[in-house]
């Protein structure tokens, strides 16, 4: 018997920031800065229809998908390590109560369709304009 690896422990992400961690709905974005380290330097894809990064609202059922570009040449493999800025367009509340809280859920997938760790953001508090 036998399992799929689906999540390669040395391709390794995790937070540096989150900011600002309360908005007010429609107004402000949210910007979260992404450390990773891959040791073969798989991150990225040179089609751009390829997503591979995976952003969750935690208030959500299913994540969003964005594509992230090569950090590599193509056909090198060297160990990489980095910085990803993600900018989030405003989130908005969903219910009529005038604040709601979230967090964001990412991972990665990397060009041999491993996914790094999932990390979860810190608790961002949406406001009612």
């Amino acid at each position: 018997m036998s399992c799929k690896k689906d999540v390669d422990h040395n391709f390794v992400i995790s937070i540096n920031d989150v900011m600002p961690l309360e908005i007010i709905e429609f107004k402000e974005n949210i910007f979260i800065t992404l450390r990773y380290e891959h040791p073969d330097g798989y991150v990225g894809f040179s089609d751009p229809d390829r997503l591979s990064l995976e952003v969750k609202d935690s208030r959500l059922e299913n994540p969003d998908y964005f594509h992230l570009i090569p950090v590599n040449p193509p056909n090198h493999s060297l160990s990489v390590q980095g910085e990803i800025l993600i900018e989030i367009d405003s989130p908005f509340l969903f219910g009529n109560a005038d604040t709601e809280t979230l967090r964001f859920l990412i991972r990665i997938q990397d060009t041999k369709m491993n996914w790094s760790n999932q990390v979860v953001t810190s608790d961002i508090i949406v406001n009612r304009e």
